[in-house]
């Protein structure tokens, strides 16, 4: 008699379970010639896409070029002018109405509105989000975002502090825009205690520095400047001068700042397009290291197979 085991091998199952264990064994393949189309396709591919980021690269140190040039013409332009006045005057010091514990405080995060620069967005981003995450009392801060980077990454985890913001500003940047986003920056710093700008400086075409710098408010700058003894002024009064003072002093921080930005933005391109430009070179080679390997396997298979037809004949 037969067992349940010796039935179950003889009958059609079996043969259906063996056949399907058949088709899951590895068996060798030589589709030779699909391999070396597919590789030679994304050959191809890298290929242009490393023609692009060396593209990228030329027309970044190109802006940059620029951007440097505008950025050493201009960044004396108002530089320390109302600054001095307040680290000369010891007076002025000494009658400076302390700062809350708690201040309420306006951020103004510089950013680029493109992308493909390295991590200059990313990390002012990252440095505002820490700040803020850090404090015990959320409500005390509101964001005026400049750039459509930081916009779109502080949207997530400080959605509930973004008040403004400002993007697509036209480029290369002048004083007049820079004039036109201060008015909406002390718009906004009404009612605030402190405003604190976080912006890339330009070191060098590799490095750059996170930099926070911080502004006064309007109402906090007029009454400073009220107890001003070392610079006698009889005209214009201080009625007069010292809310357009206040209007210099803003524009021209917010224009270092954003000139320092520009030239970090290309410079920061243009390393991060020469790094991609190397990575797609090395994947280049080692395609190029498959591509003749699958070439050369699929020629002495066939020459193998000729040899051996004539050998059987």
């Amino acid at each position: 008699m037969q067992t349940k085991l010796q039935r179950f091998c003889a009958g059609p199952v079996h043969a259906q379970v063996m056949n399907n264990y058949q088709m899951l064994l590895p068996c060798a393949s030589r589709n030779f010639g699909a391999s070396e189309k597919e590789l030679k396709a994304r050959m191809k591919s890298v290929t242009s896409i490393r023609k692009i980021t060396k593209a990228m690269k030329m027309v970044a140190a190109s802006k940059m070029k620029g951007d440097l040039n505008r950025l050493q013409n201009g960044k004396q332009f108002g530089a320390n002018a109302v600054d001095m006045m307040f680290k000369t005057d010891l007076y002025m010091q000494r009658r400076t109405p302390d700062m809350p514990n708690a201040p309420k405080t306006l951020l103004v995060p510089i950013t680029s509105d493109k992308g493909m620069c390295g991590g200059v967005n990313s990390s002012i981003i990252k440095t505002v989000r820490d700040y803020v995450n850090s404090q015990p009392d959320r409500t005390k801060y509101s964001i005026f975002s400049i750039g459509d980077k930081g916009a779109v990454g502080l949207t997530r985890p400080c959605g509930d502090l973004m008040r403004v913001a400002v993007s697509d500003i036209s480029v290369p940047i002048n004083y007049p825009t820079v004039m036109a986003i201060s008015e909406h920056i002390m718009a906004h710093g009404e009612g605030k205690d402190v405003i604190k700008v976080y912006y890339n400086e330009f070191k060098s075409a590799i490095s750059t520095i996170i930099r926070v710098m911080e502004l006064m408010p309007r109402q906090r700058f007029l009454d400073v400047m009220k107890f001003g003894k070392l610079y006698n002024q009889t005209l214009p009064d201080k009625n007069t001068s010292n809310p357009a003072l206040y209007e210099l002093y803003v524009t021209s921080n917010m224009w270092r700042a954003m000139l320092d930005s520009a030239a970090s933005e290309q410079s920061a391109r243009m390393n991060a397009m020469e790094n991609a430009s190397k990575n797609a070179g090395e994947i280049l080679e080692k395609l190029s290291i498959q591509y003749n390997r699958a070439r050369q396997a699929r020629i002495t298979t066939e020459l193998v197979e000729i040899i051996s037809g004539a050998s059987a004949l």
